[in-house]
């Protein structure tokens, strides 16, 4: 296979907590949405390089929102990256090696240079967040069950999310240029994956 990847994603946005796209809805809550997804690369390889412990941002703006397509993204990627490892990643990332992100890339037509900045992903209790420094910071914390439990939705919409872990994104902002300067409404999520092609 050309790649594979493990770890876990966290994407807030700038919808209120139930993220219109995730129920098959084409409109975000403010009539536009803008959107991270935070990816903790754990393990993996793209054509036998290693992209084990890489962590990668893809910040996104769409006119109507995230199924609606016609979006706009800039890659990050952390500085601890080696140029090998962003020249193997960025095409995956970019939708032309196929899986989950040939999807995205559907959704994210026109892809910006790429930039490198310190992405860093901490947790303090249930918080977890990730930070692209000098752009913004995402945040994810989770909605919780009657019995402790964490709220999930099983089969979302878009085809990445099997089992989306849902939560608050309450704090998130980003700034960049040439993209939409925005803070969360409310809705965060979060997953495990393990994704190949």
């Amino acid at each position: 296979m050309p790649w594979q990847m493990t770890g876990r994603y966290v994407a807030p946005c700038s919808c209120d907590v139930g993220c219109p796209c995730l129920f098959g809805e084409l409109d975000g809550d403010r009539g536009w949405c803008s959107g991270i997804i935070g990816l903790d690369i754990h393990s993996g390889e793209v054509d036998g390089l290693d992209i084990g412990g890489t962590k990668v941002v893809l910040l996104a703006d769409w006119p109507r929102g995230f199924l609606a397509g016609d979006g706009k993204g800039r890659i990050y990627f952390d500085n601890g990256l080696s140029p090998e490892q962003c020249a193997a990643l960025e095409p995956v990332l970019g939708g032309q090696k196929g899986g989950v992100f040939e999807a995205i890339a559907g959704l994210v037509p026109e892809i910006l240079p790429s930039e490198r900045a310190a992405v860093a992903f901490s947790e303090d209790g249930e918080e977890l967040r990730v930070t692209v420094e000098g752009v913004g910071v995402g945040i994810f914390n989770p909605l919780m069950g009657p019995t402790g439990e964490r709220t999930r939705v099983l089969h979302a919409a878009a085809s990445f999310r099997d089992d989306t872990f849902l939560g608050k994104g309450g704090g998130t902002h980003f700034h960049a240029p040439d993209f939409r300067e925005w803070e969360s409404g409310g809705h965060s999520e979060m997953a495990e994956f393990d994704w190949s092609a």
